[in-house]
């Protein structure tokens, strides 16, 4: 919150001191957060699908296309580490670094990023 807090204006930085922690409530990370819902979709809908929400390893990415999803959406995880599908593709690894530590999310604003691994722009 205070890395979010310090990229918005005054104002709304105010604000989210305020009222951040009941707005944006912690909550526990799990792998596919999404994927108990979007099997519904699933189910009942013919078109293409993709699977999105805390994807990070490989083992959920081949289980989301053998239950019939058309793509995997692991983006956040591609923050940090670009080449990541080529790793998983060459076994080199079967999970992402991504701790879902939600960081990135202020880099929106200046250049979005794993605040983790990737150093600021011209530093």
């Amino acid at each position: 919150m205070a890395e979010f807090i310090a990229t918005q204006p005054r104002v709304v930085g105010l604000g989210l001191k305020l009222f951040g922690r009941r707005i944006f409530p912690e909550l526990p990370f799990e792998e596919a957060f999404f994927l108990p819902f979007v099997r519904q979709f699933r189910k009942a809908l013919s078109m293409p699908l993709i699977l999105l929400g805390g994807v990070n390893r490989l083992d959920t990415i081949e289980g989301a296309l053998d239950e019939g999803f058309e793509f995997v959406a692991i983006a956040r995880a591609l923050l940090g580490e670009p080449d990541l599908p080529n790793k998983m593709r060459d076994h080199e690894r079967s999970a992402g670094l991504c701790v879902h530590c939600n960081k990135c999310t202020p880099t929106i604003y200046t250049g979005t990023r794993c605040v983790l691994v990737t150093p600021l722009p011209g530093a």
